[in-house]
């Protein structure tokens, strides 16, 4: 029996939908023009040639430089794997002589591969799709070919854009698996889809998911976790706050916690300044993504607070430096799909322990259904609580049920509500949700106090850097 070979995609999220891949093993990657065809059958062939296989790329219609000039661009430096001996890019004559394809394919892989990279099937099917026995004779061929190599192929075909059915005979018979990419129109924005429509000896518990393709990072594909796989929490953060402390204990890694605020404009701004002290309490790294202001004016705010309490701007700009990047995304300019892709994007990037969503009520609103928003809202939290990321949403609580609900999700809540007195005097109360414990409720003062052992503890820290 010849040596069983173990591939991978490259992609934990999609390894993770189609399961273990052995050899002999066929993958079918079809899609729409411009949805990652090639971008997604490289980035196999790549990932499998870091682990020391060879791969052969063959090709109808790439150009060499401009391909491997893309590619590299998201973080695929073929020309390095090249020089090493593992990877081989080849341009097939354009032609209706079937035979004479095939065999250019056959002499060329002849050479000893683990992977046959296909780009694209369509060129060769199309032609015999009038004649069975030629189709027949083909498909067989695409059977056989993986066990020829004892290896892994890679089969690319074209979709027509809007629809969803291959149309290429009985090809789905002769594969192990086939991965579809799509575009779909989504609250009026683009949207990439990928659908898992076979995997052969893996059950598929999610068939349809989105993914992105990033500069750098190459394609990122979000599978949200079922519920049996979702763990608790690994590690405790220690809260910097003695009057917290006293009411919730300690945060686990992996808690998604509220702070809502009513419906005013610029607050939480002192949300921030607590989450970088939590950051640098248990030395951890932070992303914040802004919705509601470019992340110049916030590390401006936050830069304003910390000089007035005695920092000097060198020893702040460390501090951000090492435990805090600030970003901002429009949520207007995406669909609520494509905002969490931009998002996990950002994670796979920075990898943070903690992310910070702050002015959640803006994606919220974006959305026409609070079913759409809660159903993305709840699978980004739980994909996040798998990789044992704690999420931190700020934001206005502009109407009960929505803050409601998403109490309902979140391991602590911290609510801010104000009280009119007839004095014309406000009070501000906390009201503190924390999952299986009874609601407790602070006086605002609080957070005063709460303010001051933040900057101590930041400004203690200046003092070492």
């Amino acid at each position: 029996m010849s040596h069983v070979k173990k591939f991978t995609t490259g992609i934990s999220g999609l390894d993770k939908l189609i399961g273990e891949i052995v050899s002999p093993y066929t993958i079918l990657v079809a899609g729409h023009p411009g949805a990652g065809k090639t971008t997604l059958a490289t980035t196999i062939c790549y990932a499998n040639t870091l682990q020391g296989k060879k791969c052969l790329y063959l090709t109808f219609y790439e150009d060499k430089e401009k391909y491997y000039r893309f590619m590299k661009r998201l973080g695929l430096n073929l020309e390095l794997v090249e020089s090493k001996g593992l990877f081989k890019f080849i341009k097939l004559p354009l032609t209706l002589d079937l035979e004479l394809v095939i065999s250019e394919i056959n002499k060329t892989i002849s050479e000893g591969y683990d992977i046959v990279v296909l780009d694209s099937i369509s060129v060769l099917l199309e032609p015999v799709m009038g004649s069975a026995e030629k189709r027949s004779w083909l498909l067989n061929y695409f059977y056989q070919l993986p066990i020829l190599l004892n290896g892994l192929v890679i089969l690319v075909a074209e979709l027509p854009f809007g629809e969803e059915k291959l149309g290429l005979g009985s090809i789905e018979f002769v594969v192990d698996s086939m991965i579809l990419l799509k575009h779909r129109i989504e609250e009026g924005f683009l949207t990439r889809i990928l659908e898992v429509r076979k995997a052969r000896g893996a059950p598929i518990h999610i068939a349809e998911t989105y993914f992105t393709i990033t500069e750098d990072l190459g394609i990122i594909v979000f599978t949200p976790p079922v519920l049996t796989e979702i763990p608790h929490g690994d590690g405790e953060i220690k809260i910097v706050c003695s009057e917290l402390e006293k009411t919730i204990g300690h945060y686990h890694k992996g808690f998604t916690i509220n702070i809502f605020y009513p419906a005013e404009a610029g607050t939480g701004l002192e949300a921030l300044l607590g989450i970088l002290a939590l950051a640098v309490k248990n030395n951890i790294k932070t992303l914040v993504v802004s919705y509601t202001h470019p992340s110049q004016v916030l590390l401006e705010k936050l830069n304003n607070i910390l000089v007035r309490s005695g920092l000097s701007s060198e020893k702040i700009e460390k501090i951000l430096e090492k435990h805090m990047t600030i970003t901002a995304l429009n949520p207007f300019a995406h669909s609520l799909t494509q905002l969490a892709a931009r998002e996990q994007a950002l994670i796979e990037q920075f990898k943070p322990d903690i992310v910070v969503f702050h002015g959640v009520h803006l994606p919220r609103s974006t959305s026409t259904a609070h079913t759409i928003f809660l159903k993305e809202l709840f699978n980004e939290i739980m994909y996040l609580k798998s990789k044992n990321i704690t999420v931190i949403r700020i934001g206005n609580c502009i109407d009960d049920y929505s803050c409601n609900v998403e109490t309902s999700i979140s391991d602590v809540t911290y609510r801010f509500m104000r009280v009119f007195r007839e004095n014309g005097n406000v009070d501000t109360r906390i009201y503190i949700y924390r999952r299986f414990k009874e609601p407790r409720v602070l006086l605002g003062d609080v957070i005063n106090e709460c303010i001051n052992q933040w900057v101590r503890l930041l400004r203690d820290y200046a003092e070492k850097l």
